[in-house]
């Protein structure tokens, strides 16, 4: 099967080539450092480049993995990003609809599209009510929802917190002296590996699941616990981040990490229990073994 990913050289992306299937011809885009990978083809493109002619790539592959999003350090830098993704992709869908080869689409984005749920159960038909990041994100994912409304030939993998090397995870957890309680720490966070999101990427690529899709989590808890957790492997202190310190981060990061998402993965309480809580653990471990 030939795969086209685009944003391989992102966090999320880059797992994806590593986890690549034997049985998957993939070419990978980068769009200004190129990452140096050896068993896939690589190529430059800058999917928010309004001449990019669409029809004519995607007509190579049976299957495109979008994995891109245009960072920015500012909520009004992020929302102009982000509607200039949201035309890209409408015309990444369109080419799709008009190609002969009508590859399926992988689309991943975030849980955060559904906003602060407090104690719900957070399932896949639920309505999107998008908040801090997603507030700008929500905006590019909608050319794959309206896509979704009009084929079978897409999966939209709205993944929960991502831990891995190099992400997040290094500047809220590791990087600072103390270990933040962000509030009451009695909001829900959902966690997976960024290695266990790309084994479920291409589980969907190979399957052609569709529609809109949770992976399979690691583990489901209040987020005092996950810092707890990281406090157990780190040896360092906690503290408690109040209201003030709150009120001094950016809002979209602020509603980010305050937002109570308790994901439903298919799996019941299992993402509870004390075998996910020790594969959290380990996943923890290793992370911090490679940053330390």
């Amino acid at each position: 099967m030939r795969v086209l990913l685009l944003g391989a050289s992102g966090f999320i992306g880059r797992s994806l080539v590593s986890k690549v299937p034997a049985n998957i011809e993939l070419t990978g885009t980068y769009n200004t450092n190129k990452p140096d990978f050896e068993k896939i083809n690589i190529e430059q493109l800058d999917y928010l480049d309004v001449n990019i002619d669409w029809l004519q790539i995607v007509e190579k592959y049976q299957c495109i993995i979008i994995a891109a999003r245009a960072n920015a350090g500012t909520e009004t830098v992020r929302e102009k990003i982000s509607k200039r993704a949201q035309s890209a992709f409408e015309q990444l869908t369109k080419a799709v609809m008009e190609s002969k080869s009508k590859p399926f689409i992988v689309a991943l984005n975030g849980s955060l599209s559904y906003g602060h749920r407090a104690e719900e159960s957070v399932k896949t038909g639920d309505k999107i009510n998008p908040t801090g990041f997603a507030r700008s994100y929500a905006i590019a994912e909608k050319p794959f929802r309206d896509f979704l409304a009009l084929t079978n030939k897409i999966a939209i993998i709205r993944a929960p917190w991502v831990i891995g090397p190099g992400s997040w995870f290094y500047q809220m957890y590791l990087e600072p002296d103390k270990i933040p309680i962000i509030g009451q720490g009695k909001q829900w966070v959902s966690v997976v590996s960024v290695e266990g999101l790309a084994e479920y990427v291409w589980q969907v690529v190979e399957s052609q699941r569709n529609g809109i899709l949770h992976p399979k989590l690691i583990y489901r808890c209040r987020q005092k616990e996950f810092a707890s957790l990281v406090k157990e492997v780190t040896k360092k202190q906690t503290h408690k981040l109040g209201r003030f310190k709150l009120m001094w981060m950016e809002k979209q990061m602020r509603e980010s990490v305050l937002a109570s998402i308790k994901l439903d993965d298919g799996m019941g309480n299992q993402s509870e229990n004390q075998t996910s809580k020790i594969n959290l653990k380990s996943a923890i471990e290793e992370i911090y073994s490679g940053f330390s």
